[in-house]
């Protein structure tokens, strides 16, 4: 027989065996998750799983650094930065349970941040910036108790950011994340003033009552589980209500998710139609990742980037990301919608979109020439001119000639005002052909009973109301001031129109000091009666476009021939790949 202490020493020695064996193969199997999700193309050619790993070889792979404890080892560090790895976020990390370091980052990993993340309790360091990740950042994560540095940058994130109580000292990067909010960051929109409150009184509930919920847990899990659901369910529909008290056009968001999924996929094949989708993950290479570097500007909506495309060195495009893709729907089909269904010289040229139910981006063409605004001297700057010196008179007849074609076009020909026209929104082509850009706040005059997309964008934006298009008629005559002057007015309201036009006379003195003297008098004076008439205060006063344009254009004589100044028809020239039939015709 054997001794009772040999016996203990045999099964002591059975048991840590045994265990060890469990233990490399939960590393194993989390190393193998990784690999299968995010190397397509093996450049961890060396995590070789066909040879027996209970040896603990896997310490010796890429990137994998080993914690020995006793006869054990586990793997305590992955360090994966810019591997060149792609695919789906791995969901089986979570069983390399000794983990204190993981960095993902500079990769090409997309989806979600799955919640078991936070069962990972030794880690103190996350690093996952420079991917494509969306969707919202697990709240539990804030708990982990040995997290120093957390870095999430240079992704598609988007919700409230954890609060991290279980560390006090935490390293914290949420750059480029337009849609991230709470904690350090901007405080979110939809939060309801109570929330914390109510977590704050949950919290102490389940702590007075934990015992009585472990003791009843096992009999009302279902019940539990019922509950949760409706609750979050609730909670969810306050959320998008209160949002849709301040978005009141947004009444599709209190839809049900499939029938959300379904309606976008309807409006991606319907909008496919008109202009062609791009992929989202070509957009991300063209801009370098939405890198600041690329940005150029900054709009009410999203963030313009200057694109490249791939192999072509010479050829831009100018990306639109919304800043809120459930904010601005009704922006997103007006943009999409009247320049792409709408196409004319004067008129910016879009050439791709891209739509989920996370992402909303418009792709133009670039101009080189930017805004118009940036040609302009701000009204208050006594100091010499820059920009705005380049501008010779005839340029400035050429553009204002354009955008009141364009204008008028729109008004006349396709029953759409603007309602948002500044300088801001022409841009400038490299010909200084100018084009008419943001139409975020547009409507339509009259509704079309035989086409659908303008019915259902009537429904959400509501028609135009009277004296919209003398609206337009006064931020084109701002402009033209603009024109003269050489710099930005800031009055650029209807309000203000009796001060401009009262003030008419003194835009003689006032007319840029670049112009004076060169032969153009008789024709500046003419623009500024036109301009004049445009701000009238009177809105019975203010001339229609077409008839702006045919003045505008009886002083552009002698100068040259001007692209398409026979007629205001739309151009005929189409973007590659774009199938223009009936759709493109403006509606009568």
């Amino acid at each position: 027989m054997i001794p009772v202490s040999a016996s203990l020493l045999l099964l002591a020695c059975l048991f840590i065996t045994g265990h060890g064996s469990d233990e490399s193969e939960t590393e194993i199997h989390c190393l193998k998750s990784i690999k299968q999700s995010i190397d397509p193309f093996n450049y961890l050619s060396d995590w070789n799983f066909d040879i027996n790993l209970k040896g603990y070889n896997f310490c010796r792979f890429s990137g994998v650094q080993c914690l020995e404890i006793d006869e054990l080892r586990e793997v305590s560090s992955l360090n994966l930065s810019n591997m060149g790895l792609k695919g789906p976020f791995p969901r089986g990390i979570e069983n390399c349970s000794s983990l204190q370091i993981l960095d993902l980052s500079l990769n090409d990993i997309s989806g979600e941040i799955p919640e078991e993340v936070a069962n990972l309790y030794y880690l103190v360091s996350l690093k996952l910036d420079g991917n494509q990740l969306y969707g919202e950042i697990p709240h539990k994560i804030g708990l982990l108790p040995r997290i120093e540095s957390f870095n999430v940058a240079n992704n598609f994130l988007s919700g409230e950011v954890p609060v991290f109580t279980g560390s006090p000292h935490v390293e914290l990067s949420y750059a480029n994340n337009s849609g991230l909010c709470g904690d350090t960051l901007e405080p979110c929109a939809d939060r309801s003033s109570d929330r914390s409150f109510w977590y704050s009184f949950a919290i102490a509930y389940v702590c007075s009552v934990s015992s009585v919920i472990v003791s009843f847990m096992y009999y009302f899990q279902p019940w539990r589980a019922l509950k949760r659901r409706k609750r979050n369910a609730i909670s969810s529909f306050r959320r998008k209500r209160q949002n849709i008290q301040s978005h009141p056009t947004q009444l599709v968001e209190l839809l049900p998710l499939a029938l959300q999924e379904q309606g976008i996929k309807e409006l991606s094949a319907l909008l496919e139609t008109l202009i062609p989708r791009i992929n989202f993950g070509e957009l991300c290479e063209a801009t370098n990742y939405f890198s600041t570097d690329n940005v150029l500007g900054f709009g009410t909506t999203g963030i313009v980037y200057k694109a490249k495309l791939p192999n072509n060195n010479y050829y831009f495009m100018a990306v639109k990301r919304l800043y809120d893709s459930q904010l601005y729907k009704t922006e997103f089909l007006l943009e999409t919608t009247i320049p792409g269904r709408h196409r004319h010289h004067n008129i910016v040229p879009l050439v791709g979109f891209y739509l989920d139910k996370k992402e909303r981006v418009l792709v133009y063409e670039y101009m080189s020439n930017g805004k118009l605004q940036g040609w302009l001297l701000q009204s208050d700057n006594n100091g010499p001119h820059h920009q705005a010196m380049v501008l010779e008179w005839p340029v400035r007849v050429y553009i204002a000639l354009g955008l009141a074609r364009g204008l008028s076009w729109l008004h006349n020909n396709c029953n759409i005002v603007h309602l948002n026209l500044s300088s801001e929104c022409v841009l400038l082509s490299k010909d200084f052909e100018p084009k008419i850009s943001n139409f975020g706040k547009a409507k339509f005059i009259n509704q079309i009973i035989n086409d659908d997309l303008r019915m259902k964008l009537d429904k959400i934006n509501g028609l135009a109301e009277k004296g919209s298009m003398e609206k337009d008629v006064y931020g084109f005559g701002i402009i033209l001031f603009e024109l003269i002057t050489g710099k930005r007015l800031n009055q650029t309201t209807d309000d203000s129109s009796d001060n401009v036009g009262r003030g008419a006379c003194d835009f003689y003195s006032v007319i840029d000091e670049f112009l004076i003297g060169k032969g153009f008098d008789e024709k500046i004076f003419g623009l500024i009666e036109i301009a004049c008439d445009c701000v009238k205060p009177s809105l019975a006063q203010r001339p229609k476009m077409g008839d702006v344009y045919t003045r505008i254009r009886g002083l552009w004589e002698g100068y040259g021939p001007m692209s398409g100044t026979a007629s205001l028809k739309p151009s005929t020239v189409c973007p590659v790949g774009v199938k223009w039939e009936n759709e493109i015709e403006c509606l009568h």
